[in-house]
C-alpha cells in the first residue's frame, strides 16, 4: 500500500489539497525563531521570488504600517521535483484578507474549475481566452495565475505564497505525523478514516484527508472542513515542543516546496503587527453552477456573486466598492443572459445591481 503512494508522482494524477496557509507558513518561520534566526534567514530568502503583478491598488501598502492586506495561496499540482523546476496547475486557490484594524481574516476558496479570463494569454481569435482558472499556472505560472484571479474576483492581491503539494506530505512527515478526529468514514488513496476515530496520520494520510471530496455528502464545503482541520493540526504541531528538534528537517522541506513574495522583514512584521487577526477567520463560500463547453465541465460563478465576493472582500481591505459596470464580463455570461457578445468577442450590459444603484441614486436627488 505504501509503495502504492510512493509511486504517486509518476502517476501525474491531478491532486486537490489544500495550501499550507500563510498562517502555517509564518510559524514555520517563526515557532523557532530565537534559536534558529540565522537558520530561518536563510531559507526565506531562498524561497523569495518577487512576481510583476497589475497594480489594482491606488494607493501603496506596507505590513509595516499595519495596512489591511491580501493574499493569494497556491495549492501547486507539480509534475517536476519542485516549484522552479516543474510546471502545474493551481489545483487550490485561496485568497485571504487579513485587517489588523477589525482583528480578521477572511478567507475564500476559489473553485478551481471557475471559468475565468486567463489573462495575458493571447489567441489568434478572440481578444481574451477562458478556461479554467487552474490552467492560468499552467500558462504562464504565478503571474498570469495572480492576474488572472485578481480579473476573476476585482480585488488585489498584495502577496502570494505557492506550495507545491510534496511540501505539505514533507512537512508532516517533518513534525513526525498530525493528530486528525475524522468526521465521516471513508477511504481514498490507500488511507482509510474512521468517524469520530483520532489518528495520528503521516504526510500520505494527511494529503488524503484534505483531498477527498467525491464520498463527503457535504462535497467541497466537507472537503473545505477537513483542509481546514488538517491546517490547524500542522500549526498546533508547529509550535509545540516536538518541532524544535525537527526545525531542519521543516525548513528542509519549505525550502524546496514553497516560493512567496513575502521578505523576511515582512514577516516580522506580520509576526508583530498582524497576528490578532490571525485568530479570528471567516470563510466565504463561492455560488456557481455547471457549465460544459464541446463537453467539457467548468465551473460557472456569474457576475453578480463575483461581485459580492468582491465587495465583501474589498471592505475587509478598506477600499472603495466596484460596481458591476467594472466586471469583465465573459461570452458565458452572455449565455447565463448577463449583457451581449459584441464583433470585437467581448460582452457588455448592465445588471439588475445596476437598476437597482440608479433606483437608489434618483431617489437620493
Amino acid at each position: 500500500m505504501k509503495d502504492t503512494r510512493s509511486n504517486y508522482f509518476k502517476k501525474k494524477k491531478r491532486n486537490r489539497i489544500i495550501i499550507l496557509s500563510l498562517v502555517g507558513f509564518a510559524l514555520v518561520a517563526f515557532a523557532l525563531f530565537w534559536t534558529v534566526y540565522d537558520d530561518v534567514e536563510s531559507t526565506l530568502k531562498t524561497v523569495f521570488e518577487d512576481v510583476e503583478t497589475e497594480n489594482m491598488r491606488k494607493e501603496e501598502v506596507s505590513v509595516d504600517a499595519t495596512h489591511p492586506i491580501s493574499f493569494a495561496l497556491l495549492g501547486i499540482d507539480m509534475y517536476g521535483d519542485g516549484i522552479a523546476e516543474g510546471s502545474g496547475r493551481s489545483d487550490t486557490i485561496i485568497v485571504a484578507t487579513v485587517n489588523p484594524k477589525t482583528k480578521k481574516t477572511t478567507i475564500v476558496s476559489v473553485p478551481r474549475d471557475s471559468y475565468a479570463e486567463m489573462v495575458g494569454y493571447e489567441t489568434n481569435s478572440y481578444p481574451e481566452y477562458n478556461d479554467k482558472i487552474t490552467h492560468a499556472y499552467a500558462f504562464g505560472s504565478t503571474q498570469m495565475a495572480i492576474n488572472s484571479i485578481q480579473e476573476f474576483l476585482n480585488v488585489p492581491i498584495d502577496y502570494y505564497v505557492e506550495i507545491n503539494m510534496q511540501g505539505l506530505h514533507d512537512i508532516v512527515e517533518a513534525i513526525g505525523g498530525i493528530e486528525l478526529t475524522s468526521p465521516l468514514t471513508f477511504e481514498f488513496e490507500g488511507s482509510s478514516f474512521v468517524e469520530g476515530e483520532t489518528v495520528i496520520a503521516d504526510g500520505w494520510d494527511a494529503l488524503a484527508f484534505a483531498r477527498m471530496r467525491k464520498e463527503d455528502p457535504e462535497g467541497d464545503l466537507g472537503r473545505q472542513n477537513r483542509q481546514r482541520m488538517v491546517i490547524k493540526a500542522i500549526l498546533d504541531k508547529l509550535i509545540s515542543i516536538d518541532s524544535v528538534t525537527n526545525y531542519k528537517k521543516i525548513l528542509s522541506a519549505v525550502e524546496v516546496n514553497i516560493q512567496t513574495n513575502l521578505s523576511f522583514e515582512d514577516l516580522l512584521d506580520i509576526k508583530s503587527g498582524y497576528v490578532d487577526a490571525l485568530d479570528t477567520f471567516t470563510q466565504l463560500s463561492i455560488a456557481g453552477e455547471e457549465l460544459y463547453y464541446d463537453e467539457i465541465y467548468y465551473y460557472y460563478v456569474d457576475p453578480e456573486e463575483r461581485l459580492r465576493i468582491a465587495n465583501t472582500l474589498r471592505d475587509e481591505l478598506e477600499i472603495d466598492q466596484v460596481q458591476f459596470s467594472d466586471m469583465n464580463l465573459s461570452d458565458a455570461d452572455s449565455s447565463f443572459g448577463f449583457g451581449q457578445m459584441t464583433s470585437a468577442g467581448s460582452v457588455t450590459g448592465t445588471s439588475d445591481f445596476d437598476s437597482i444603484e440608479e433606483t437608489d441614486e434618483a431617489a437620493n436627488n
